[in-house]
């Protein structure tokens, strides 16, 4: 099991959306275990299986692939469909052509632009109704999708040039590390959209019909968690990480030498991304600490010492810090209560 998590912030946007539209979430939560006290605590978590399988609950409840979000429904299985048009492409501009012609055929609140200027192009989103999707899951779904979509289909890492957003940096902006790497990202914008080299838009189309359903059996994970291999520092680091065979985390020197760079090049990389080693540690060490908590029969002690923290108290002060929450209280409010 993946053991990454996802902010409480997606799981609140797909419950207030089943209840505008009169349907009552609460069988969904009681299922997996998700308490009232974490949907008002900000800085809750949620392990990315539960989301996807809500997001996929949406979906059937609603019959709506844009959550609700959007001023008329958007079918089931329209992606599907559409990706069905593009795949028989011969390259990727030819593909992301039929896919987004597909989704302007259909009526239901968006459309989708795509635009080249000189060596980019950009895709280009245009709610009908921007404020029925106040949560922003749609604007980010589309974007994410489109790129993710991109990257696969043509097996490269299709790297982001610029992300412009046209709403303010929302609380939860800390999920776009995710969603759209470290690439730079604008604010307050006057369009929504994602750009990328023109270059890209050669690329050969790689997957086939085959394919395509394996890839469409594990929607959304594939979109909403798995980030395309981006050929940037963070990533390689993270992989290093989840590959290193020790008890506790590398040290920053021995990971510099494993990407063949020296720790002060390394650290000067990772700036320009807008990260630390310390940082990437602690997101990888949170989501790891909130995973084992739903393990009851791991103690306090035996997080800790997995996570790597040679004293229990280290580790309840780093878990406070990073949810607000002692692992205890965590454990014993969001957990064992159900």
């Amino acid at each position: 099991m993946n053991n990454k998590t996802v902010s409480i912030h997606y799981i609140n946007a797909l419950v207030k959306s089943l209840e505008r539209h009169g349907h009552n979430a609460d069988e969904f939560l009681k299922k997996f275990d998700i308490t009232q006290q974490m949907l008002t605590a900000s800085t809750s978590r949620v392990l990315y299986e539960v989301f996807v399988a809500f997001s996929r609950y949406t979906w059937k409840i609603l019959k709506d692939e844009s959550f609700g979000f959007s001023e008329k429904p958007l079918p089931n299985d329209a992606f599907y469909y559409g990706s069905k048009l593009a795949i028989n492409s011969k390259v990727l501009g030819e593909a992301l052509q039929l896919l987004i012609g597909f989704y302007n055929y259909i009526e239901h609140g968006y459309k989708i632009n795509l635009v080249i200027y000189n060596d980019d192009f950009e895709i280009q989103v245009v709610l009908n109704k921007p404020e029925l999707d106040i949560h922003h899951m749609l604007a980010e779904f589309v974007l994410c999708a489109m790129h993710r979509f991109s990257c696969w289909l043509t097996g490269k890492p299709i790297e982001i040039k610029m992300v412009e957003f046209n709403f303010p940096p929302p609380f939860h902006q800390a999920e776009y590390a995710l969603l759209f790497s470290s690439s730079p990202k604008r604010f307050n914008s006057e369009q929504l959209s994602i750009r990328f080299s023109a270059k890209h838009l050669n690329l050969p189309i790689i997957k086939n019909n085959l394919e395509l359903d394996d890839y469409m059996a594990v929607i959304p994970m594939n979109i909403l968690l798995n980030p395309v291999e981006q050929d940037n520092y963070t990533t390689k680091i993270k992989r290093i990480i989840e590959s290193y065979q020790g008890q506790d985390f590398p040290n920053f020197d021995w990971v510099s030498q494993e990407i063949h760079m020296v720790p002060k090049t390394l650290r000067q990389k990772l700036k320009s991304e807008g990260v630390t080693y310390q940082k990437i540690k602690d997101a990888m060490r949170r989501d790891r600490a909130i995973y084992l908590m739903y393990k009851p029969n791991y103690t306090m002690a035996d997080i800790a010492e997995k996570l790597g923290f040679t004293e229990t108290c280290s580790f309840v002060r780093a878990f406070k810090g990073w949810t607000d929450f002692t692992p205890g209280a965590y454990r014993a409010q969001f957990i064992e209560e159900n």
